[in-house]
This record gives structure tokens, sequence and C-alpha cells, in this order.
């Protein structure tokens, strides 16, 4: 509870009062800080709110890892761009205000003063980090008066330390690093331990031990710190000692610092502030609710505190205009123009652009050779495009190039094709292909869907279950029941049969393909948890060693990064990598997971699964984060660059856009089974009774 120290844009002018805001949640606070994009706060029910210029709003509403634990303390990197959070069950995430992404790193792996290895499940207390993002050091403290260190990995992960009890076992109620390495914990008995060697080891020599618990700890330096604790007292501590004032009666349960200013907050609303001679005295009382978090804010940002009974008090104003924290640029690279329309949900003003402004919506023109920038506050609600290719813009929010598909809302529209019988597979090759029932192959030229195939690879009319393409396009995959095995050549226009490959005739419920047309590897997996790798070579396949990767349990998907690297998914929630197409696997997750995991999209930045729940998982190459992105079971999913799609059962359908992946509404009640993205930005999604659904996000 420390509070954020992260720097944020220009300041704007303040106001001395202290006002209470309205918060969009009727739950308990424990934790503010303040970010690069302005003050965060967080507690009860996993929620994580910000700031905007209009008010508060949630950016996490259900925690770290969805199940809703309440998260007790909250704090922010160096430059205010990572945001950290723990709580309840041992939960810990991170949210990057920047990228707008999501992090779970929760009840970690670690290792005791003893050597013994377990995960960490019990109820953090306090948190805080040093360190800009990507180089920082977090430190969290639990109820049994353990600290655990962790050091951000260039993988995304988090090297994780040794458990350490400061003291005897007493709840450590706040954590203060005044440096990437060094720091304070105060606890519950009274006590202050200090540590300068990233949390490896912690001191109480020559440290103050109060006459009451303490209940939090902010530093802003190495010889200049604040704890406070029950009774109304607040420690100053000045190396070599420290200095003890009696500010009243009620427990003060917050502290936050920065430089010489102080913020103090506490029981039944009362606030307290650090004045120029280095006293501390009450202000007024603004609520009448326990207060359990405070927050100086920096370089033009509120004052924040937040407590019980969803509170949250402010002294000072918001940044306005080009002041606004966050930014968006436009270009192109054709010279036709591009006109486009812009909405966000607060306020957006022009950096370095001639457009038509009103009530969040910019109205605009892209001339050749011509760039616009805007400063913004709130989220991008919407991002069309009436005239040019939307593809060819090149777009940057807060510095990250995104694809600007992420930001538009295009509708899913039905479309005829000839046949009315189930589809199972889709296959984004140089002209799209479905396949399903009967072992009918279904293929997309000029925006038509015509048969190619009547009966499968065979002529027997089994079922085919999936179907993938080379990386060039030039050659489809597909595979099913008794064992059924099809390459479809499309300038040729054959199906080429190499079912029962090693005498195996059970069901292919997957099957993944690698590199281009001619030397392509395929991996087809079953119902019985058997992956089959093979090798082309222009002629025939050189089938390899069939392996179970998970003893056993049904493989959903299958899905090739490259020529080498391969994933599968299982029913017992388990993703496999091999990187050697498919020969040989290692398990990657998803430890503690419960949710049959249907289908696996791999792209060049991260790993995507689709679950039985309603959920994607996101592996980053270190840790998987759970998101609820629509409320039916999901059964297929693709990633091309940074976009993704999901579908699933009674026309389920999701997108990842801007902020996370986000339902969508679609003309169809039909069993969705397979989704593709194509490369001239084409979605297509396939299902039952002869269901296909397109979405053109040009």
């Amino acid at each position: 509870m420390a509070g954020g120290l992260g720097a944020g844009p220009a300041s704007a002018e303040s106001d001395d009062d202290w006002t209470e805001a309205d918060v969009p949640s009727d739950v308990e606070l424990s934790g503010t800080a303040i970010s690069s994009h302005g003050p965060v706060a967080a507690g009860e029910g996993g929620v994580v709110l910000a700031r905007r210029v209009t008010g508060w709003e949630p950016i996490i509403e259900v925690g770290p890892t969805t199940e809703s634990n309440p998260l007790n303390d909250i704090a922010v990197t160096d430059d205010g761009r990572h945001v950290w959070f723990a709580g309840g069950s041992g939960v810990i995430g991170r949210y990057d205000v920047e990228a707008h992404q999501l992090t779970d790193y929760s009840a970690p792996e670690v290792e005791d003063e003893d050597g013994d290895t377990s995960e960490k499940t019990s109820t953090w207390e306090a948190l805080d980090v040093a360190g800009d993002a990507g180089e920082e050091r977090v430190v969290l403290a639990n109820g049994s008066g353990e600290a655990l260190p962790g050091e951000l990995t260039d993988d995304g992960g988090v090297d994780w330390g040794t458990v350490i009890e400061p003291g005897a076992g007493t709840t450590i109620t706040g954590v203060a690093l005044y440096e990437r390495d060094a720091g304070f914990v105060a606890d519950s008995e009274g006590s202050v331990y200090e540590t300068t060697d990233g949390g490896e080891s912690w001191s109480e020599e020559g440290v103050y031990v109060a006459e009451v618990g303490l209940e939090d700890i902010a530093a802003a330096g190495e010889s200049d710190a604040t704890a406070v604790g029950e009774s109304g007292f607040i420690y100053e501590y000045n190396d070599p000692g420290w200095d003890e004032a009696d500010v009243g009666e009620e427990t003060v349960l917050a502290v936050s610092r920065n430089d010489g200013d102080g913020l103090a907050v506490g029981a039944s609303g009362f606030v307290y502030e650090r004045t120029d001679d280095e006293t501390w005295e009450e202000t007024v009382q603004p609520a009448e609710s326990d207060l359990r978090g405070a927050a100086l804010g920096t370089d033009g940002f509120l004052d924040v505190a937040v407590g019980a009974s969803a509170t949250a008090i402010e002294q000072g104003s918001y940044p306005e205009g080009t002041d606004l924290p966050q930014t968006i640029t436009l270009s192109k690279e054709v010279p036709a123009p591009i006109e486009y329309t812009l909405e966000v949900n607060g306020e957006i003003a022009a950096l370095d652009a001639d457009t038509e402004i009103e009530d969040g919506t910019v109205e605009g023109t892209l001339g050749n050779g011509d760039e616009h920038e805007f400063a913004f506050d709130g989220r991008i609600d919407d991002f069309e495009v009436s005239r040019g290719p939307l593809p060819q813009l090149n777009v940057s929010v807060n510095g990250l190039e995104v694809s600007p598909l992420r930001l538009s809302d295009r509708e899913w529209s039905v479309v005829d094709v000839p046949i009315g019988s189930a589809l199972y597979g889709a296959a984004a090759a140089s002209s799209p292909i479905a396949a399903g029932e009967g072992g009918r192959v279904l293929r997309r030229e000029d925006g038509e869907w015509y048969v190619v195939a009547d009966d499968g690879p065979t002529g027997n009319e089994s079922p085919l279950n999936d179907a993938a393409a080379t990386a060039d396009g030039d050659v489809a995959w597909v595979a099913g029941g008794s064992g059924v095995v099809g390459r479809y050549d499309l300038a040729d226009d054959e199906l080429e049969d190499f079912s029962a490959p090693m005498e195996m005739t059970s069901t292919w419920e997957a099957v993944a393909v690698g590199g281009d047309a001619g030397s392509e590897r395929v991996v087809l997996a079953n119902g019985s948890g058997e992956v089959l790798p093979g090798e082309y070579d222009g002629e025939s396949v050189d089938w390899g060693d069939v392996v179970e990767p998970g003893g056993g349990s049904s493989v959903g998907g299958a899905s090739f990064l490259d020529d080498a690297t391969v994933y599968v998914s299982d029913t017992n929630s388990k993703i496999y990598r091999s990187d050697d197409a498919g020969e040989s696997w290692e398990e990657i997750g998803i430890d503690g997971g419960s949710v049959a995991l249907t289908d696996v999209a791999a792209s060049d930045d991260d790993v995507h699964a689709a679950g039985g729940d309603g959920s994607t998982f996101r592996y980053n190459g270190a840790v998987w984060t759970k998101k609820a992105a629509a409320d039916g079971e999901l059964l297929g999913v693709d990633r091309r660059n940074d976009r993704g799609v999901a579908v699933g059962a009674s026309g389920t359908a999701a997108t990842r856009r801007l902020y996370g992946w986000e339902a969508d509404e679609t003309p169809t009640d039909a069993e969705l089974r397979d989704v593709v993205l194509t490369d001239d930005f084409l979605d297509i999604a396939v299902g039952g009774e002869g269901t296909v659904l397109e979405r053109d996000r040009r």
C-alpha cells in the first residue's frame, strides 16, 4: 500500500480541496497507485479501476485468474507503465497500461529457506515494485510473515527468489522499495526490516520497533521512510533513528511518500498530510468510511485515497487537452486518401492533425504523406474507414504498433454455400478451404463457395474434422473419421489420399501443417491422445513414431508456428510444444487448469488456447493468463499477427481487440466449430448445417 510514484504527463492546475468521487463498483477498495495513465485502484472481487478524465472505470473486473479473488494491494513500476496487484488465494497480476495487457503470475512455485518447494496460495497482504517496466523487481508479503522477491525476465516470466520470514512469522502489512534492490517491510507487531540485496536477506539491526502494530510503510529514499499504525501513530525514519508522532486516536492504515511530501489515511476517513517542516497534520475529513490506500499524485495527476464501501476521495485535477496521457498516431503507405472516424469514450485532442473533433469523435482524412497524432483519455470505442483500405493504415497506440483491425467493429454475415451438412474445419489456404460431414471439401473463389470433393479422400464419406494449410497457402490437408487423411493441391485441384497412416484407422480430431508446399511437415492427433508426425517429400509422407504427449487425453487442437515448432491442446487442460515438428513433446501448461482445451493457435507474439468454459488462455512464453471471452463454449481459435478470433457453441464468437477478448454478435445460433483469418483480412467461421460466417475486415 505504499502508493505509486510512476511518472505522468505534464501537470494541470490543481485544486487543494478533497472531494469524494463516484466509483462504478460497489466493493471495498484496498489500495491505490499512480500509473503513467493516471490513478488506479484495486479491491474486492478482483476489481481494478482506472481514473479517467471522465471518472473511474473498471479495467479488470474479476482479477488475474478470473476467480474474483480479493486484491489487497497495488503498486506501479518507476515509469508507471506496469501495474502490479496481489491478494487472496495467492493471486498476483500485472497490467500493462500502454499495451492494455493482463498477465497472471498467481500461485508461484517457490522455494523456502529450508529448500522445500511449494505453490504459494496464501493471501498476499502487501507488495511493492521498483525499476522501470520490463526490468522491475517485485516484493510480496503475506499474513504468515513471509516475503517473496521476484524479478521480471526477458520472456515475460518472473524469476522468483526464496521465501524468507524477516521476523518470526508475524503478518507483514506493508512493503516499500526505495530502490530496485533495497527497501523495507513493516509488520503487525511494530517491527520494520530492511533489505539491500533485493529481498534475499532482511535485517532489523538499527531499525526502530514501534510500540503499536504497524499497518503500512512508504519510502522516499534510503534514509527517508514513514511507517503508520494503530492509535494514530506515525513514525518517521531519519537515519540512524525514528521519530514518533501522534496524530490522533484513529488507526492510520496507509501512507504514501514522494520526496518531501507525504499523505496518510486511516479509519473513519481521516486524512493526514506531511508539512514542509516534516510534521503531520490532520486535514478535512471528506468521507467517513475507513480509507485503506493512499497515493500522492505526480506530474499533474490527482492525489487519491480509497477504502471501504467503494470510497474514493481525490485532491487536485486531471490533465486536459494535449496533456492527456494516451496517444494514437495514424499514417499510411498508399497514395489514395483515407477517410476515417475515431471514437473514444473520454476526451481527445489533436497533437498534429487538421481534423474535426466533437464529443470524443474525430473525423479526418489522411492525405499522401500525412501523419495524424492525438492525445486522448479513456478507451477507443471504435475506428472505421469510410473511404480507402483500412488494412493499409499504420496505427500506433501509446507508441506500440497495433493492427487497425483490432480497433474496428465489423459485423459477421451468413453466406450461401452449396451444402446443408455440418462443416468442422477450415484452412486459410490461398483460396480458403472448409471440410466436414460426409467427407465434403469446399473451396472459396471470387467470393463464392463450391464443392471440390463430395465424399472425402477415400470416397467412403467419412467425416473430416479438421483442415490446415501450408505456410504458402498452396496446399490444404484434411483429416477425420476412420483414419482418413487427404492432401488437396489448390493449383491442380486434386485431393490425394494418405489415409490410415501407419495403419492407424482411429478418428483424427486435429491436423496441423508447417512449412511450404512440397516439403511440409504434418501432425495428426486423435481422440486417444496419440500424435503422429510426418514429412511430405513431394510424393509421399515419411511418417514418424506415434507419441502420447498427455498420456492418452484427447487432443482437440494443433497449430504450427513455423516448420518445426508445433503445439497441441488436450481435454486435460494441457498444452504441449514440440520443437522438432512433432517427434518429441514438452508440457508447457496449464498449471492448475481445469478446463478442457478445444483448440490452440500460435503466433509470433504468443499462443492462445480456446476453453470449454468460454475462456481463452494466452501464453507469453513463460506463463498462461486466462481471459473470459464469451458466455458459450469455445471450440475453435485462430491467430494472425496480432489479430485473433474464437468461435463456439450456439453461434458464439469473440474477437481479440485492443483491450482484450470481447464477445461478438453473430447472425446464427448454429454451433461454430472452426475459424480462420486470411491474409487478405477475411475472417471465416464454419459450423453446423453448412453454416459459414464471413467478416470482411478491409
